[in-house]
């Protein structure tokens, strides 16, 4: 597995700090949470690593008491501006560097494309923290990039059949100015065996999209699980 350079990391989110994207509220993570029953309305819920902040203001539309940590000062901005909210409740810090005070306990806590921009120390030190902030019983959910297809040559027609011949599984990931990682399978079920006093796997799923901004050649399948603390 490749190894997370902090300083390669802040230094791309520096660059991208008034990057302004218009992003939609993930589906698959409502989805995820709806089909296991997890409630919304009046629950204190932390996003670990917000980003454009799609996902914590569609949580504040549904009567959720949203919370959020973010490497960019300006996606913290954003999204008080968006919410009128107390500044209180959002952080900036970076998560390879360490994790934010919270004075409270959350009942749903979740982080989106977050865990494979850090090192190995500092993802199971924010697993960590995040347990122990967040109340018995509550839920904890963590998304990541497991594969990615790229086609080998590019097609005239819309093909978008997937298949061996015509696309490779990627090993370092497109586009490369990004310095996300894969985590593999067995590093994923070790990470989880870590904490598996603390919490219990109840749900997993997964979607598909594309991180390219301009390239639509490039297949990410992404996954999603679903914990129950349960001490």
């Amino acid at each position: 597995m490749i190894k997370i350079e902090p300083k390669k990391i802040s230094k791309y989110w520096n660059k991208l700090e008034k990057e302004d994207l218009y992003m939609c509220p993930n589906i698959t993570l409502f989805r995820l949470l709806s089909i296991n029953n997890v409630k919304i309305r009046n629950k204190s819920i932390l996003d670990i690593g917000f980003g454009e902040g799609q996902n914590i203001i569609e949580f504040y539309k549904r009567g959720g008491k949203v919370f959020g940590i973010e490497i960019r000062q300006e996606k913290v901005k954003k999204v008080l501006n968006l919410t009128k909210l107390s500044k209180k409740r959002f952080k900036t810090a970076d998560l390879n560097i360490g994790f934010p005070i919270f004075e409270k306990k959350f009942d749903i806590i979740y982080s989106l494309d977050t865990l494979n921009y850090l090192t190995s120390k500092n993802r199971h030190s924010t697993i960590k923290s995040a347990l122990n902030i967040l109340k018995k019983n509550g839920y904890f959910l963590f998304h990541y990039p497991q594969a990615q297809l790229v086609q080998k040559k590019k097609f005239d027609n819309l093909d978008f059949t997937i298949n061996n011949s015509k696309y490779k599984k990627r090993k370092t990931f497109v586009p490369k100015s990004n310095p996300v990682i894969f985590l593999t399978n067995k590093y994923i079920k070790n990470l989880i065996s870590s904490f598996s006093k603390e919490m219990k796997l109840i749900s997993s799923i997964f979607d598909t999209g594309n991180f390219s901004k301009k390239d639509s050649s490039s297949l990410t399948i992404n996954r999603f699980l679903l914990f129950k603390k349960i001490n």
